[in-house]
């Protein structure tokens, strides 16, 4: 807390348009040891805050020609929100009074004629709110500094982020070159995936615990299995004919590499049921009509109702799992229907 001395060195600016309440204003303010200024007008008074400040505590009549002095308290608390502000006036508006209130706009009233015997209260009151709003905003300067210091951080974190990850990639390039360099082409195949995988991460989308590859595949992440986000219906714009059909498929799948790989397999109906979402937000499409399937969120719309697995029963039948009910069904090999389809998968180490 300052000193009385200092205190008394604020600067007090006084603001009526009768002249005779400035003179006897500050004569009894400076024969009290304080700082003040008057002025005649709210024009006059906002260009000395504004550019002769700081203003500690402003004082303004309220019904002045021009601007109303609260008119010039909100300006003030604009310009210079630690200046303490009190409105004096001859004319008591309780419904004025509750509003300035709740908009914070002053700290006093001081109704009039002035009692200048009594104001050297409110002068230390209001000096007192002065030096509350300088140490507030001195905590809140510290505050947006603390902020600013912990966003650099950040920023630098991520820089550095950065840096770790290109440093990482080139470590992996220089032990990929030393295997090119022993092992010839085997060694550029090795990179060339390398270099395809590094693509699939960094153009990858993560849906909850799936992760799309821009390659028409999904990773189920918890189970570690991959899977076709495209069926047999998509893929070939028909649909499997029998179960030895969707079975030829999977050669067929391999040979091209899908996805630029050449495990793929046929799920069995607990991989299925694995993959199997009961809220059934996706669609598949039959004779001019959207049915609601429940696909893996990972997976595209428009496949079939009925997948086949690699389960067999006997030796004519094999099981299927019906996506628009959740449910594993049996049916002979040879079932032809345009309802089929297959998608295969394949483990991930």
């Amino acid at each position: 807390m300052n000193t009385s001395v200092d205190r008394k060195n604020y600067k007090i600016l006084f603001v009526d348009d009768e002249k005779k309440i400035l003179i006897v204003a500050r004569k009894v303010l400076r024969s009290a040891g304080y700082n003040v200024e008057v002025c005649l007008s709210p024009d006059e008074a906002a260009e000395i805050i504004s550019n002769r400040g700081p203003v500690a505590i402003l004082l303004t009549d309220d019904r002045m020609p021009g601007m109303r002095g609260t008119e010039l308290l909100e300006q003030v608390k604009r310009i210079s929100p630690n200046t303490v502000r009190v409105l004096t006036t001859a004319f008591y508006d309780q419904q004025l009074i509750e509003a300035i209130v709740n908009k914070g706009e002053a700290f006093r009233f001081i109704k009039k004629p002035i009692d200048f015997n009594k104001i050297h209260k409110v002068i230390r009151e209001c000096i007192d709110q002065y030096e509350i709003n300088c140490e507030n905003q001195k905590f809140k300067d510290s505050l947006k500094g603390l902020d600013s210091d912990h966003k650099s951080l950040v920023r630098e974190a991520e820089i550095l982020s950065g840096k770790i990850k290109s440093l990482k990639r080139r470590v992996a390039l220089i032990s990929i070159i030393a295997i090119l360099l022993v092992s010839g082409f085997a060694g550029f195949d090795f990179y060339r995936e390398y270099e395809r995988q590094q693509r699939l991460k960094e153009t990858s989308v993560t849906l909850g615990d799936w992760v799309v590859y821009d390659n028409n595949t999904a990773l189920d992440s918890v189970h570690r299995l991959m899977w076709m986000t495209e069926d047999y219906r998509l893929v070939e714009g028909k649909y499997p004919s029998s179960w030895e059909r969707a079975q030829s498929w999977v050669d067929l799948m391999n040979a091209k590499r899908f996805g630029g790989y050449g495990d793929w397999r046929m799920p069995t109906i607990q991989e299925y049921k694995i993959s199997y979402d009961p809220d059934l937000t996706k669609l598949a499409f039959d004779k001019n009509r959207d049915y609601p399937v429940g696909y893996a969120k990972a997976f595209r719309d428009g496949g079939g109702y009925g997948f086949w697995a690699i389960d067999e029963v006997g030796g004519d039948s094999a099981k299927y799992f019906f996506f628009a009910g959740g449910y594993e069904k049996t049916a002979p090999k040879t079932y032809n229907s345009p309802t089929m389809s297959v998608r295969l998968v394949r483990t991930v180490k």
